[in-house]
C-alpha cells in the first residue's frame, strides 16, 4: 500500500574509513546540517504484482528532532504524520486514520532525514557505493526493507530513494525543490482531520 512508502533510521557504518567513503560523508554531512527539510516528491512503485508502473506524487515535511509530515495528492489524497515513535495514516476517501509504531507503518525518507546520528547508528548499516550508499537494515531493527540505495544531487544532498523489498517489489522516491532550514510552522505536523473520522488504533 502506498502510505506504507515513507521514512526508515539509517546508520552510519565505521567499516569503511571516512577519507574512502565520500559518499557516506555526503550522507553524514546532510544529517547533521538539516533541521528541517520541505520539498516535492515523485514516488515509483514496481512490484511483481503490478502490470507496469504505479506513480504518485505529492509534498514532504521533515523537522527534527522525530517530525515529519508526508502528504499524497495525486493519484489519490492520503496524509501521514510521523511523530517520533508514533504513525498517523489519514485516508480522506475511507474518513478513516490508522495509528500505528513507525516502524511498524513503514514510514521511510522522512525519517532518515529527521533522525539523529545516534539513532541511525542503531539500526542499520551503510556502504558506499559508485553512485551513492546502500542501506541495510539490522536483521532485529524490524523494517520491511532489506536495502535503500540512496543517490545524491548535484549539490551533494541526498534526493534519490530505492527501497527494496524481500518480495521483489521496490519503490522509488525522488525528491524535487528541496527547501532546507527555512522553518516549517508546528501546527503542520499536528495530526488533524475532521470530526467524524474514525481513529483505528494498530499499536
Amino acid at each position: 500500500m502506498i502510505w506504507r512508502l515513507v521514512l526508515i533510521v539509517v546508520a552510519v557504518s565505521h567499516s569503511v574509513p571516512p577519507a574512502y567513503a565520500p559518499n557516506i560523508g555526503k550522507l553524514d554531512k546532510a544529517l547533521s546540517t538539516t533541521r528541517d527539510l520541505d520539498a516535492r516528491f515523485v514516488q515509483t512503485r514496481r512490484s511483481p504484482l503490478l502490470d507496469g508502473e504505479e506513480r504518485s506524487s505529492g509534498t514532504l515535511q521533515v523537522q527534527k528532532p522525530g517530525l515529519a509530515r508526508l502528504e499524497y495528492k495525486d493519484p489519490s489524497p492520503l496524509v501521514v504524520w510521523k511523530r517520533g515513535d508514533s504513525a498517523w495514516v489519514y485516508t480522506p476517501a475511507l474518513k478513516q486514520v490508522v495509528v500505528s509504531p513507525t516502524g511498524a507503518s513503514g514510514v521511510p525518507v522522512g525519517w532518515v532525514l529527521g533522525a539523529s546520528r545516534a539513532d541511525l547508528r542503531r539500526d542499520a548499516y551503510v556502504h558506499e557505493t559508485g553512485s551513492g550508499v546502500d542501506i541495510v537494515p539490522h536483521a532485529d531493527a524490524g523494517l520491511p526493507w532489506k536495502k535503500v540505495s540512496v543517490s545524491f544531487g548535484k549539490d551533494g544532498f541526498p534526493n534519490r530513494y530505492e527501497f527494496t523489498e524481500s518480495s521483489g517489489e521496490s519503490v522509488v522516491i525522488e525528491l524535487k525543490s528541496v527547501r532546507r532550514n527555512k522553518g516549517i510552522p508546528a501546527e503542520r505536523f499536528r495530526p488533524r482531520f475532521p470530526a467524524g473520522t474514525r481513529v483505528v488504533d494498530a499499536g
